[in-house]
C-alpha cells in the first residue's frame, strides 16, 4: 500500500462524504486505502457514512468523542501504508493532491513530512504552514499592534503561510489539515501526543520528527486542496467559542511545555495577556464592543491558565521534558 488516508468524522456527515468522494475522483496512480474514524458522533453520522461507502473504506468506530490525536492513533494501528495522510474532513482536493505528495517523498528521502498549499473554499490562499517553528519570538511578533493593523490594511495574512514561490519549499511545520508523514517514523519518535486533545499536535509531532529523526519538514506547492477550516469543530469560523479557543490554547502549551519547558509556556501565557489587554483597550477606543468582550474572555481565560501554569514551574516544572527538549 502506498498510502494511507486517515479522517476523523465528528458529527460532519455532507462533508465528510464530499471530502471521501473528492479522493476517490481526483487520486491516480498509487494505491491507496481510506481509513475513517468515527468519534462516536452523536447525530449518527458515523453509521451513515459507514453505510454509503462500504468496504470501499476502513471504519473504524472510537467509542467516544477521543479529541484527534487519539483518534489518528487508531487509524495508524490500522494503516498499512508506505505513508499516512491525515486529511481534515473538511476539505477537497484539487487535482491528483495525495499522488503529488507521493511522488515528492518518493525521491526526497530525507523529508519526514509535507503538505501542499491550502485554498479556503472561495479559492483564496488560506494557512498551509509555518516558515519558522513556533517560538517566542515569532508569538511577541505574530501579536503585535502592528501586524494586526498590516493585516487589516493588506488583507493579505497569509504572506508567510502559504508557498508563493511555485517550489518546494523547507518550513517549520505544515498544517495538520492534509499532512503526509512517512510510516516509518511513528516507530522511531512515537504517535501523537495523546495529552493533545485537538489542535498543535501536528506541531508537537513535527518537533520529534525534526530533532529526534533528522527529517525535514517540506510545503509542496503543486499539491492543492481546499479547506473550510474550523467547520469540523461546529463553530463558525468568525464567531468566538471559548471552548475552541481553550481547547487551542491547552494544545499549544502542551506542545510548549514539551518542547521547551514549562517555564517557556508560562511565558507564552504572558505574551497572550499583554496582547488581549491591548487589543481590547484599542477594541474599546473604537467602540468595538463585541471585539473587546471577545478580548476579554479570552484574557480571563489565559490569565486562569496562568495561575496553573506559574504555580506548576514554581514546584519545578520548568525543567519538565527536558530529555525531550534535548
Amino acid at each position: 500500500m502506498d498510502v494511507s488516508v486517515i479522517m476523523i468524522n465528528y458529527n460532519t456527515f455532507d462533508l465528510t462524504k464530499d471530502a471521501i468522494e473528492s479522493i476517490f475522483s481526483q487520486t491516480d496512480g498509487i494505491a491507496y486505502e481510506i481509513i475513517l474514524v468515527d468519534n462516536l458522533s452523536p447525530d449518527g453520522s458515523g453509521e451513515r457514512l459507514r453505510d454509503l461507502f462500504g468496504e470501499r473504506i476502513v471504519y473504524l468506530q472510537s467509542g467516544g468523542n477521543l479529541g484527534t490525536s487519539k483518534a489518528f492513533n487508531l487509524g495508524i494501528s490500522r494503516a498499512t501504508g508506505k505513508y499516512v495522510l491525515w486529511l481534515n474532513t473538511d476539505i477537497l482536493l484539487r487535482g491528483n493532491f495525495i499522488g503529488t505528495l507521493f511522488s515528492y517523498m518518493e525521491t526526497h528521502p530525507e523529508c519526514g513530512i509535507c503538505g501542499g498549499n491550502v485554498f479556503d473554499f472561495a479559492g483564496n490562499p488560506a494557512h498551509s504552514f509555518r516558515k519558522v517553528f513556533p517560538c517566542l519570538r515569532e508569538e511577541r511578533r505574530d501579536k503585535s499592534l502592528l501586524l494586526a493593523v498590516l493585516r487589516k490594511l493588506f488583507r493579505k495574512p497569509f504572506f508567510n503561510q502559504f508557498n508563493y514561490t511555485g517550489r518546494p519549499m523547507a518550513v517549520g511545520y505544515v498544517t495538520g489539515a492534509d499532512m503526509m508523514i512517512r510510516s516509518a517514523l511513528f516507530s522511531r519518535i512515537g504517535a501523537f501526543d495523546e495529552d493533545i486533545f485537538m489542535y498543535s499536535e501536528e506541531v508537537e509531532f513535527t518537533w520529534r520528527a525534526v530533532h529526534r529523526a533528522g527529517m525535514t519538514v517540506m510545503s509542496i506547492p503543486d499539491a492543492e486542496i481546499c479547506h473550510l477550516e474550523g467547520a469540523s469543530f461546529g463553530a463558525k469560523k468568525s464567531a468566538f467559542s471559548a471552548r475552541r479557543f481553550s481547547s487551542g490554547l491547552h494544545g499549544s502549551l502542551v506542545m510548549y511545555t514539551k518542547c521547551y519547558g514549562t517555564d517557556t509556556a508560562v511565558a507564552y501565557l504572558k505574551i497572550l495577556r499583554r496582547a488581549y489587554r491591548k487589543f481590547g483597550l484599542v477594541a474599546a477606543l473604537l467602540g468595538m464592543r463585541d471585539k473587546k468582550k471577545m478580548y476579554a474572555e479570552k484574557r480571563a481565560i489565559v490569565e486562569e491558565r496562568l495561575a496553573q501554569y506559574a504555580a506548576s514551574a514554581a514546584d519545578g516544572g520548568g525543567q519538565h521534558n527536558a530529555a525531550q527538549r534535548n
